[in-house]
């Protein structure tokens, strides 16, 4: 910093003050000065050393895992709006149980960053009262928590109206003219939970008996739907049109389907939720409904950034009629 304030003409304060990210009280013309300079110079801020005089940086995505396609998307509109407003973007893989989650919440504490950005889905399958400890413990220290997803804690949170996509979803499938509904969905996960509250209203709203729709659940996987699937299939009165909770789910139910020689949609409707990459390219393709996660990541790095705001966003959906319910 030091060699950037000497070739620029300008004072280590004043230097500093620009390089840190508070340039006020320096003329714009000197602050272009020292920002040119210190690109030419290859100046790279020290983050330990701001964390060690408390200064913060970053913000970080936490997800249970990364590799999917819904997370992959968020972390790319976070990264590419932080990009914009100056802001390092880094994600976290916080691992499938309580003390993984617990251990990496403590490592990310000790960095100091701005910001965490929890999806509620890396939740699921731990002790989630321990790990909202943690988040608690953080926030108190000066890291600001953001959501993307449902949940029911204190916490500002980019959201899809889950309950309404469902609705949706199950208002589209009632025009199809089948008798025998199913619902495939995953205890714990908040997302689909809540997008089953909506199936199950919209079919009821749309004259199906609520207490004649089969619903199965399992881990939110291929294997999993794949495993419900079958479970429908080997019951007496098999379902000719399935929602699932995702595509994933649906995915899995749709090798289940072909597995007992049967086809979508000619013997058996199927739609999903999310709309990932694949879903346009299965055969048959998918119905699903698509849910921006990239505009999703970037709310939440703005969410994020404005400490002062305590209100959630709430982002539109859009259904996406395919192959897997037509004819």
């Amino acid at each position: 910093m030091r060699d950037v304030a000497e070739v620029a003409g300008v004072s280590p304060s004043t230097a500093s003050r620009v390089l840190n990210g508070d340039g006020r009280g320096v003329r714009e013309e000197l602050r272009i000065r020292v920002l040119a300079v210190a690109d030419a110079l290859g100046y790279v801020s020290n983050q330990a050393a701001r964390a060690l005089r408390g200064r913060r940086s970053g913000v970080v995505l936490l997800a249970s895992d990364p590799r999917t396609a819904s997370i992959a998307a968020m972390a790319a509109g976070m990264e590419e709006a932080g990009r914009e407003r100056g802001v390092a973007v880094s994600i976290t893989a916080v691992g499938p149980d309580t003390e993984a989650h617990l251990a990496a919440l403590r490592i990310l504490r000790g960095l100091r960053p701005i910001a965490l950005v929890v999806t509620s889905a890396s939740f699921v399958g731990t002790e989630s009262t321990r790990i909202l400890q943690e988040l608690e413990a953080a926030e108190r220290e000066g890291v600001h928590i953001v959501f993307i997803g449902e949940h029911d804690y204190a916490f500002p949170s980019v959201r899809f109206d889950d309950v309404a996509i469902g609705h949706a979803v199950a208002a589209h499938m009632a025009t199809l003219g089948r008798a025998r509904p199913a619902v495939l969905t995953s205890q714990g996960h908040p997302a689909v939970e809540a997008r089953t509250r909506g199936f199950l209203a919209g079919l009821g709203a749309a004259g199906y008996d609520a207490a004649s729709i089969a619903v199965e659940s399992s881990p939110v996987t291929r294997a999993g739907g794949n495993a419900s699937t079958g479970r429908l299939l080997r019951r007496r009165e098999k379902p000719d049109m399935i929602l699932a909770g995702n595509d994933l789910l649906a995915i899995g139910a749709l090798h289940a389907l072909r597995d007992a020689g049967l086809e979508a949609p000619r013997d058996v409707a199927l739609s999903g939720v999310d709309d990932i990459p694949i879903a346009r390219d299965l055969t048959p393709s998918l119905t699903t409904v698509s849910l921006p996660f990239d505009d999703a990541g970037r709310a939440a790095l703005a969410l994020a950034l404005d400490t002062s705001n305590r209100s959630d966003i709430h982002l539109d959906s859009t259904i996406v009629v395919r192959e897997s319910t037509r004819g």
